[in-house]
């Protein structure tokens, strides 16, 4: 399963993107703290890249690496954030 570094966060998306290609992954700050998250994807996952989406899927920013089934990324209080996980080369 999907592992993350800290409490007071929810998982709310991990699965097909709904709204084209890749999976989409969806996280929600809910303790009221900022800072860096790590989320450690399932042990089989062959994601190589985060495209960090809106919640309606429109792109938001550059893309972040996944490095040994692991993405670490800034999150604000009591904010979502969602990404577009992508394969190399796909």
């Amino acid at each position: 399963g999907i592992s993350l570094s800290r409490k007071g966060v929810a998982l709310t998306a991990f699965g097909p993107n709904p709204d084209g290609e890749g999976t989409i992954l969806r996280v929600w700050e809910q303790g009221g703290t900022t800072g860096k998250l790590k989320v450690t994807l399932p042990s089989d996952s062959k994601f190589t890249s985060a495209i960090p989406v809106t919640l309606r899927g429109e792109k938001s920013g550059e893309a972040v690496q996944i490095s040994d089934g692991k993405l670490s990324f800034f999150l604000h209080a009591y904010a979502p954030v969602s990404f577009i996980l992508k394969e190399q080369g796909k």
